[in-house]
């Protein structure tokens, strides 16, 4: 019976260890502290996160070895190693990389009564953890402000990876197909489930650049944790409150007027286009070295140009190739439209000469709690709404190729509402909707001066992709 219990335990540890592959969203510190190349066991290893007052604390082993594991990534760090008859060692302005293993090996000496402790300035790392972690790049939220972007996606900063590719539907590694790879923030899924696209959903940019932290692109990652892809592992975390309140306001702006119109000393005509972000994002303590917040949201107001082609406005007026124009006459148009109208209560809405409104919208808010030194937890809420416009289909049945429509002056009747001898109204049109809703919450606890850590993570993705249209259900017409 004792057997049977350990088995059922062994097991699920070992599903649990499947259902969390390729999620990290934490770094950590380790190395030996010695004297006179013999190990120093019992020191006292201290860090603490100087912006939020975060705490970690462990103690070396028998081999004079200490290990710190789930630590907020950035900085800048404190950490003090200490023991008794001995100068402690102090290091600062250490930052840390998301997933990165950072090794910090100390030689204290001997108190002596001119010098009580050492202190020693952080430098900077590379982003490139060949050596020691697998093929690893690491963006910090300082290279993602430096790095212009076109789309403000993940793909942008991704891009940053030697080992990155782009393909027509976004990011891929190593020359693979863009499924292949596997997203994650905060350790909630990112990847496009539907399959159809994008790599990312929402139309590629799931969340704001401004609600990041940090981002990490693994190829071959030697951490255990990181499995379950084929291509590459891509984690990252999003950005936390601390002891000082803090906000941004930011805006970018585009529109048709910033694009060209001649080619060739032919001045083309402009269709209203417009992309306008705007943007707010604050955080700060709700109780200092406690409790923190922080908060971002991001509004688009898009304007996307309608169809080019128009209707005649006489019957003696050229049409098809070589002009805008396509055969329908005007008032044959305005008449259907009044007759729908009229006659249905129905409005199928314009035919030419408008622009289509795709707004959208990115929230996303987290607290974080340090519980106290050995436990933390942290709550994330993201939701992006974002919808672009499509025109009607244009296939034709086969059946109907080389048949002329009767007293249509040799019309094709294979000749489809996308030719140029038709145009659609508005209704016909439809809204592909990109909706993203993600959550995410993670406990982190620590047993044994730091000899037993433990990661409870919760996470739930939702992506949600319906069609809808403007205008309403047309009538059914009865014959």
């Amino acid at each position: 019976m004792l057997k049977n219990r350990r088995f059922t335990g062994v097991l699920a540890f070992l599903m649990l260890a499947v259902i969390v592959e390729a999620q990290v969203t934490t770094a950590s510190i380790n190395g030996k502290v010695v004297s006179d190349g013999e190990p120093i066991i019992g020191a006292t290893v201290q860090a603490i996160h100087e912006p939020s007052g975060t705490r970690y604390g462990t103690i070396t082993n028998m081999d004079g070895n200490f290990n710190l594991q789930s630590m907020r990534v950035g900085g800048p760090y404190r950490i003090q190693i200490a023991y008794v008859g001995y100068q402690s060692a102090i290091y600062e302005n250490i930052m840390l990389q998301l997933g990165d293993a950072q090794v910090l090996d100390v030689s204290l000496k001997e108190t002596t009564e001119l010098l009580d402790e050492i202190v020693i300035l952080g430098t900077t790392n590379s982003n490139m953890k060949s050596d020691r972690a697998g093929a690893i790049t690491s963006i910090d939220r300082e290279s993602m402000i430096a790095i212009p972007t076109v789309n403000r996606s993940m793909n942008d900063i991704m891009r940053l990876s030697p080992q990155a590719s782009s393909t027509t539907n976004g990011f891929a590694v190593g020359g693979g197909n863009y499924r292949q790879s596997y997203i994650t923030v905060d350790g909630a899924a990112f990847n496009n489930t539907f399959g159809i696209g994008q790599n990312l959903p929402a139309n590629g940019s799931p969340i704001s650049l401004d609600a990041l932290e940090q981002i990490s692109v693994s190829v071959t990652p030697f951490d255990v944790r990181q499995s379950g892809f084929t291509g590459g592992s891509i984690n990252a975390v999003t950005r936390s409150g601390d002891n000082n309140f803090k906000g941004t306001v930011y805006t970018y702006l585009n529109n048709e007027k910033l694009m060209g119109k001649k080619v060739d000393g032919y001045e083309m005509t402009r269709s209203k286009s417009q992309n306008y972000t705007y943007g707010l994002s604050i955080g700060g303590p709700i109780i200092k070295d406690k409790l923190f917040f922080f908060v971002n949201g991001e509004y688009e107001d898009n304007v996307t140009a309608g169809p080019v082609y128009s209707a005649r406005q006489n019957a003696d007026q050229n049409w098809g190739s070589n002009t805008t124009v396509n055969r329908p006459l005007d008032s044959d148009m305005q008449a259907i439209r009044q007759h729908l109208i009229n006659t249905y209560n129905y409005d199928p809405g314009r035919y030419n000469g408008y622009s289509i409104d795709t707004p959208s919208y990115r929230l996303m808010a987290r607290l974080d709690w340090n519980i106290n030194d050995n436990h933390r937890l942290n709550f994330r809420f993201s939701k992006t709404k974002t919808k672009d416009s499509n025109s009607p289909s244009t296939s034709t049945s086969p059946l109907t190729t080389n048949t002329i429509y009767p007293g249509s002056d040799g019309i094709d009747a294979g000749q489809g509402r996308g030719s140029r001898y038709a145009l659609y109204f508005e209704s016909s049109r439809y809204y592909q909707e990109r909706n993203f809703t993600s959550l995410a919450s993670e406990f982190n606890s620590r047993f044994m001066d730091g000899k037993l850590n433990n990661v409870l993570r919760l996470t739930y993705s939702y992506q949600d992709e319906p069609r809808s249209f403007e205008g309403g259900f047309s009538p059914q017409l009865i014959y």
